[in-house]
């Protein structure tokens, strides 16, 4: 297993020499007009393997400003009583490595909910354990909050988004819905009071939102409210090929990210995005390397006109081994295949990496 050999790395590179855990990289020249919006990768091997992993962070080093880790919790980890495991801390450590030596910002997200079961429950409890209380359970609650608390600590995260899509949890499971934001308000106030300076947020899945992914219905901005006064910032994951009502990108209205700004007067950021590059199973109407580069064009350039601060693009490769079930509309949202070569939309996104950030102000 992957954590496995990243253990074993992990404790290699604890040496006298100090060995760097990533190779070195160098990032292309800067060229263009100077960008506000920053880009972030997320932290998807396209194989299980360390060598993966750590290529995912020199990736980003090369080609984008920030990565995103989603997890969903060690829960055995972090119960009222246990211990941190070894293998957690070792993943950790060298997590922390690579972010340092490539200088990168973070955006961890803590992913409880199962995306499998279109989030209606609390993924990855340890067998035996009472599923159906879920978020209802207070050792499920306080190990919520443990596990903020270490990623916190020790990751020091520019942004912990705390739930993802949460949404489809509110909509789909309200009773569950209602435990979960006990906990989260407990996350809020824990992690505030150590790291004032991370940015805490939920995520939302935006055409669910909508009403245009598998229920159909006005939107639910009411899901936003139910975090006023706890939400550092607004953030989305958006997926519009999967859409009830949009087969291709021109289709997409144009106001389908302006409306975004038009909520919320905070930072805005999408804090995961993707469109397939290939036609899936129940959505063969669409999915082309040409969609792909024309919704990336349109995501960026929609995200830097109304003020958004990043654009997570899901993962830089296509998966070796094709997901199943219904992970399976998420394998060819990469912007490179499984070999390393490049699509259309690979070109875009390295043409808007080169652009410049603002020189930073001196003294901060």
């Amino acid at each position: 297993m992957i954590v496995a050999a990243l253990l074993v790395a992990a404790c290699n590179g604890t040496d006298e020499a100090e060995e760097l855990p990533g190779p070195d990289v160098t990032r292309p020249e800067s060229q263009g007009p100077v960008r506000e919006l920053r880009l972030g990768l997320g932290v998807q091997p396209w194989e299980d393997t360390p060598s993966a992993h750590v290529d995912t962070f020199a990736t980003a080093a090369r080609h984008a400003d920030l990565v995103s880790i989603a997890r969903v919790p060690p829960w055995e980890d972090f119960f009222p009583g246990a211990e941190v495991s070894e293998e957690t801390h070792a993943l950790m450590r060298l997590e922390l490595d690579l972010l340092r030596q490539y200088d990168l910002s973070l955006l961890f997200a803590i992913d409880p909910t199962d995306g499998a079961v279109q989030r209606t429950r609390v993924a990855g409890l340890p067998e035996g354990s009472d599923s159906e209380g879920g978020f209802l359970r207070e050792d499920v609650q306080e190990a919520l909050v443990a596990y903020a608390i270490y990623i916190a600590t020790n990751y020091e995260p520019e942004y912990l988004a705390v739930g993802v899509e949460i949404n489809m949890l509110r909509a789909r499971a309200p009773g569950q819905f209602v435990g979960f934001l006990k906990a989260y308000a407990k996350v809020y106030d824990a992690v505030k009071s150590i790291r004032p300076e991370t940015k805490v947020f939920p995520t939302f899945q935006l055409e669910d939102l909508l009403g245009r992914l598998t229920q159909e219905h006005p939107p639910q901005w009411g899901a936003i409210d139910a975090f006023q006064g706890r939400i550092d910032a607004l953030a989305f994951s958006t997926y519009p090929y999967l859409s009830s009502s949009i087969r291709l990108v021109r289709e997409i209205p144009e106001d389908y990210y302006t409306q975004l700004r038009e909520r919320y007067i905070g930072e805005i950021l999408i804090s995961e995005a993707g469109y397939a590059s290939a036609s899936i199973e129940g959505h063969s109407w669409v999915g082309s390397e040409r969609e792909q580069e024309e919704f990336l064009t349109l995501l960026l350039e929609h995200a830097e006109a109304n003020g958004f601060s990043a654009v997570v693009w899901g993962a830089e490769r296509d998966p070796v081994q094709s997901r199943q079930g219904g992970a399976a509309v998420l394998n060819d949202v990469g912007l490179r295949y499984s070999d390393g070569s490049d699509k259309l939309a690979w070109a875009v996104w390295q043409e808007w990496a080169r652009r410049p950030l603002p020189a930073p102000v001196e003294g901060n």
